[in-house]
C-alpha cells in the first residue's frame, strides 16, 4: 500500500473510520453486485464493459490507462439511496474518503483473487476510486505520490488488507 502525506492525514482523521464502518449504500451494493468482468482483455465494471471490441482512443497508452478510464468511480454518485439526487447534497471530502475506502475494501472482494488489482482512491476536490489490472511496464500512478502536489492518493492491490487503517465491518 502506498500513500502520500495528504492521504495520511486523511486516514488519521477519526470520522473517516466512523464513515468506513457505515453499511454500504444501496447504490454501492448494486454497483458490486453487479461485477467486474474480462471484456476483449480488459477487466471493466459490468456496467462499463463494451458490447464490442472497444476503440482505444489515442490518449490511452495502454492497456492499463483505458482501464482506469472505463473504471473511474466517482464516490459521491453511489452514497444514498436510488431516490435522492446525488447532486442535492454535498459530501464532505473526509466523508468521501471513508466511503471511498469502504468501496475499495468491498471492491477487492469482487475482483478475481487469481490476479492482481491496483486499485487507487485518489481525492482533491472530490474522490474517486479507478482499478486496473497488474501488468508489467505499466502504472497509472508515478513513483513518487508526493509530486502529486493537489490530490490525496491511495494504491493498494486487491490482496492488501485495508483492516490496518480503519475499523471494518467483520
Amino acid at each position: 500500500m502506498r500513500t502520500n502525506a495528504l492521504m495520511r492525514a486523511y486516514l488519521r482523521n477519526a470520522r473517516v473510520h466512523e464513515v468506513m464502518a457505515r453499511p454500504l449504500t444501496p447504490r454501492m451494493q448494486a454497483l458490486l453486485d453487479e461485477g467486474v468482468v474480462e471484456a476483449h482483455g480488459f477487466w471493466v465494471l459490468r456496467r462499463a464493459a463494451p458490447a464490442r471490441a472497444p476503440l482505444i482512443h489515442p490518449d490511452f497508452q495502454d492497456a492499463t490507462g483505458y482501464e482506469c478510464f472505463a473504471n473511474k468511480i466517482h464516490v459521491a454518485d453511489f452514497v444514498g439511496s436510488f431516490e435522492e439526487d446525488p447532486w442535492a447534497r454535498r459530501l464532505r471530502l473526509k466523508d468521501q474518503v471513508g466511503y471511498g475506502l469502504r468501496l475499495a475494501w468491498e471492491l477487492q472482494r469482487v475482483l478475481p483473487g487469481d490476479r492482481r488489482f491496483v486499485l487507487i482512491l485518489g481525492c482533491s476536490n472530490a474522490c474517486t476510486l479507478r482499478f486496473h489490472l497488474e501488468r508489467p511496464g505499466e502504472h497509472w500512478l508515478t513513483a513518487d505520490l508526493e509530486g502529486y502536489r493537489r490530490d490525496a492518493l491511495l494504491e493498494l492491490s486487491n490482496h492488501e488488507d485495508l483492516r490496518g487503517w480503519a475499523v471494518l465491518p467483520s
